[in-house]
């Protein structure tokens, strides 16, 4: 009966799908998602809005994925995660689609609310440069700030880096659960702030990316421009867990920790 109802989603999905050839569409997805004591799993729960026949075939794709089984008191325990992953639909030139659902990451939820307010005392005096933030994920879904520093020492730096952490704090977070009980997790961000010669603010971050995040590079197209990270930046990504790699022309993508560490999560690929 399930592999009928995943069929039936599938069928659904194909007939959703744009008839034009050249439609080519990728969209992310973040899934609560019940994984058992053997790693495998059993539950998925798409955000709302996402259609059935979606919903229907993100769920046959996780299923395939296996996961390190979370450890309490040394036993293995179920968890609840919430894992990113990509659909992207790939039609050719019948009239036929390829579907490639690809993981991305697990962890706790992270709602992002908006982007930090560039203030008018900033502006004013042109601030400008990069802040790192780490914080501290409770149970209770409550982020304390941890650390904060920044590439700019003055004034600025210190108007960036409030516009960061106040950011960071209005975003929402839901813990993942361990044996049915919230854990507290650890966050990492960083983001920098560029000034045009008309006085256009310009932001790189990197909070899109995986929120497990070790190897914690990410490459950012539009920030070629920036400056390799100091000495003291990498000293500092070292000491709050961040890895650092050669390419240090990279900026960093954030991380939230997870109790889990993907073990096989291969791309899914479905031809409709």
């Amino acid at each position: 009966m399930k592999g009928v109802m995943y069929c039936a989603g599938v069928m659904l999905l194909a007939c959703a799908l744009p008839a034009r050839a050249a439609d080519r569409q990728k969209q992310t997805y973040v899934i609560g998602a019940d994984v058992s004591a053997l790693g495998e799993v059993t539950k998925t729960e798409p955000e709302s809005g996402v259609t059935k026949p979606i919903a229907a075939v993100l769920d046959l794709a996780l299923r395939h994925w296996r996961f390190v089984p979370a450890q309490k008191d040394g036993r293995a325990v179920p968890v609840h995660t919430f894992i990113t992953t990509t659909l992207e639909v790939v039609p050719d030139a019948g009239g036929k689609y390829t579907l490639t659902i690809s993981y991305v990451s697990q962890g706790p939820k992270w709602e992002l609310s908006s982007m930090p307010v560039y203030s008018p005392e900033a502006l004013q005096i042109h601030a400008q440069g990069s802040v790192e933030a780490t914080a501290k994920l409770q149970a209770d879904g409550k982020l304390i700030i941890k650390e904060s520093r920044t590439s700019n020492p003055g004034r600025g730096g210190r108007l960036l880096t409030k516009a960061v952490d106040d950011a960071l704090l209005r975003d929402r977070y839901t813990p993942e659960t361990l044996d049915g009980k919230p854990v507290p997790a650890y966050l990492r961000t960083r983001m920098t702030f560029r000034v045009n010669e008309s006085s256009k603010v310009t932001t790189t971050d990197c909070k899109g990316g995986p929120p497990d995040s070790i190897p914690i590079w990410c490459s950012v197209a539009k920030a070629r421009d920036e400056a390799p990270p100091t000495n003291a930046d990498l000293a500092f990504l070292e000491q709050t867990g961040f890895v650092v790699g050669i390419e240090a022309n990279r900026t960093w993508r954030p991380g939230i920790s997870s109790v889990l560490q993907p073990s096989v999560v291969n791309p899914i690929t479905m031809h409709l």
